[in-house]
């Protein structure tokens, strides 16, 4: 796809309108949130946007009203389509092979919806009228066919949603957020005590002068090797991988690492250690855990295998984190670590030169509050 030079202008909300090209990771799923809970049936054009340059878009057509007509979860790998779900994924082919300049790119047919990303590629001619055509032959089609076997006169709601992705980052969200669809929705429904905020979280290790929440499976850390992880953001990104396949061995080795995984190394180390693994870990979470808190991305498949337990503080906020809160909580990781047999790791680096390692071990008592 041509990249995309224009940018939508009129029409957009704030939030539509930042440049998310440029955000962090964590902003990509609060964007993601924002879509979601700020939908309308009817189609979502960006004014301003030169479509012919090429788009990519995430859209989600409902079932009328919500029922699970299209099949049911049958655990956290996936869901078991209806009669009705296997004509909706047959009609998504079909809609693709009719339409050569439109792709899709990911898909998930869920109990009583459908997403899908599509991209739109560049000197389509009319192209919205062309990606409205596309969504309108899905339903149409797959009505008909539903309606040919028994299934009710109307099952999809008016219209559908589409939002336009702005960037690689947002693109690898919506992704991530189409693929762990299933799982986020065995959680909810199958097993909701995985996303249950813990409050006050009592915890042996934890500083015992703050009121602590936590998510996700809180037995983690009891008993068990715990490694404080903070990886300096001066590590220039191409030795990255190589430290955080270090990491993964050790965590295949039974290390738990602790950290608030916020820079880039320590964020990739999360990745490395959730899919070359099956070690648990604990993020300390400068932002807050409010009740509606909901793991995104590679947080919603740790969860499921209960391999993950984010801790914050209760007074914590929504806001971006600050650099005084993430600097307490790395020293509240070293401390939980060294004051429970386990290590401290500390991995600062430089252009040219190879990554320098800091490690510490030995008992550490509790030091200090948490800063207001």
């Amino acid at each position: 796809m041509a990249a995309m030079a224009a940018t939508p202008q009129g029409g957009c909300s704030k939030l539509r309108r930042a440049n998310l090209a440029h955000a962090p990771r964590r902003l990509a799923h609060y964007a993601i949130i924002a879509i979601m809970q700020n939908t309308a049936p009817h189609h979502r054009r960006f004014a301003g946007y030169d479509y012919s340059l090429g788009a990519s878009l995430f859209v989600t057509v409902a079932v009328e009203p919500r029922r699970p007509v299209l099949g049911a979860i049958a655990g956290p790998d996936g869901i078991e389509l209806s009669p009705f779900g296997e004509i909706a994924k047959a009609a998504l082919a079909e809609a693709e092979a009719h339409f050569p300049g439109i792709s899709i790119v990911k898909r998930v047919i869920m109990p009583d919806h459908v997403h899908f990303r599509i991209v739109v590629e560049s000197g389509l001619a009319d192209p919205v009228r062309q990606i409205g055509a596309f969504v309108g032959r899905f339903k149409q089609f797959s009505q008909w066919r539903i309606a040919q076997s028994g299934g009710p006169g109307r099952i999809w709601a008016k219209g559908y949603h589409d939002h336009i992705c702005l960037s690689r980052q947002m693109n690898e969200a919506i992704d991530r957020y189409i693929e762990n669809n299933p799982l986020k929705w065995w959680l909810m429904h199958g097993n909701s005590s995985l996303l249950h905020v813990r409050e006050p979280l009592d915890k042996p290790w934890l500083p015992p002068d703050v009121f602590w929440r936590g998510a996700g499976d809180v037995d983690i850390g009891n008993g068990q090797r715990l490694v404080a992880l903070r990886v300096s953001r001066s590590v220039p990104a191409e030795q990255l991988d190589k430290i955080a396949g270090i990491c993964a061995r050790g965590a295949a080795k039974g290390y738990i690492y602790i950290s608030t995984f916020f820079s880039p190394g320590e964020h990739t180390v999360f990745k490395a250690v959730a899919e070359r693994s099956s070690a648990p870990m604990v993020c300390l979470r400068a932002d807050a855990i409010d009740w509606g808190y909901r793991p995104h991305g590679l947080e919603t498949t740790l969860f499921g295998a209960g391999r993950l337990m984010v801790v914050a503080r209760m007074e914590a906020t929504a806001d971006p984190a600050r650099r005084p809160d993430l600097l307490w909580l790395n020293d509240v990781a070293r401390r939980v670590a060294l004051g429970n047999g386990g290590k401290a790791v500390y991995v600062q680096g430089r252009k040219g030169l190879a990554p320098s390692w800091g490690v510490e071990t030995g008992p550490q008592p509790h030091k200090g509050v948490a800063p207001s």
